[in-house]
């Protein structure tokens, strides 16, 4: 969305975009974070589209979207905190990802998704807020968290609020199942792997949710079986192209900079995203 996030397509929709089918009637993103695809997405060229699905295995994701959806009393509950307090920050950090932290999701929770978002964008783009460090402006840039508030009050972003029927916090097998149809289209940004899939990588650097090598695997197997249409974002790893043949997927990439992956002071990594798609 308008908050940066780990593994966030910011940067790269208009890479993904471009391949999503204009006369779907249902969008999914089975793996949400904050939605970048969607909210890039010109939604005049969908005419047919009906029901929009945001999904996110972490809790804390889920609530955020889903007093985004009630962006008028959000934005009043959200206003009171000040940006570029430290000690706010810490104070969050420390509550929110407390081993004991629990949730109730069936009402959205004001109070837990300003402190999220205070989190969330008050440290080093894209980074894991869970551990991360407060940056301190120090007066010279507008707080991204001063942003954020700005935009739930922003027309342009209301109307993409407003196209978010449903917030599902399930398992992205659950999700598929649930919504499959012809008509349905799944974006799919799982977590990638960095390391050997068989080894503790890239798939631990969540907070709140790991993915695993069995759920790799486990994706593919869903994906191979619907009846809709996905697209599949990966960097490449040896077991894709025996899970997604290239003689039976349609494989297309592009090389990007890693925006997340440049500390202060260095440059930024180079990376290859692919995009599979079963059409």
């Amino acid at each position: 969305m308008c908050i940066s996030y780990i593994g966030g397509k910011s940067k790269i929709s208009g890479f993904i975009i471009p391949f999503i089918p204009n006369d779907i009637e249902t969008y999914v993103e089975c793996f949400s974070g904050m939605y970048w695809v969607f909210f890039k997405m010109d939604l005049k060229n969908y005419p047919n589209l009906k029901n929009v699905i945001y999904n996110d295995f972490n809790p804390l994701n889920v609530n955020l979207f889903n007093c985004i959806k009630n962006y008028k009393d959000f934005y009043n509950f959200i206003k009171k905190y000040e940006s570029q307090k430290v000690d706010l920050f810490n104070s969050f950090q420390k509550e929110l990802f407390d081993e004991s932290f629990k949730i109730d999701l069936s009402t959205p929770d004001f109070d837990i998704a300003s402190k999220y978002s205070y989190l969330l964008t008050q440290v080093w783009s894209g980074q894991n807020p869970s551990n991360s460090k407060f940056i301190d402006l120090k007066g010279k840039y507008k707080s991204k968290f001063d942003n954020f508030k700005d935009k739930l009050q922003n027309p342009k972003w209301q109307k993409y609020f407003d196209r978010i029927n449903i917030v599902e916090n399930l398992d992205f097998e659950k999700v598929i199942k649930k919504y499959d149809s012809e008509t349905t289209y799944f974006y799919n940004d799982p977590p990638y792997v960095l390391g050997k899939l068989e080894e503790p990588g890239g798939e631990k650097y969540y907070s709140n949710h790991d993915f695993t090598r069995d759920d790799h695997e486990r994706l593919a197997n869903v994906l191979k079986s619907i009846d809709g249409k996905f697209s599949l974002s990966y960097y490449d790893f040896p077991q894709l192209s025996d899970w997604y043949p290239k003689d039976k997927f349609n494989w297309q990439q592009k090389d990007f900079a890693k925006a997340a992956g440049a500390l202060k002071g260095g440059k930024q990594s180079k990376g290859t995203e692919l995009l599979i798609m079963n059409y």
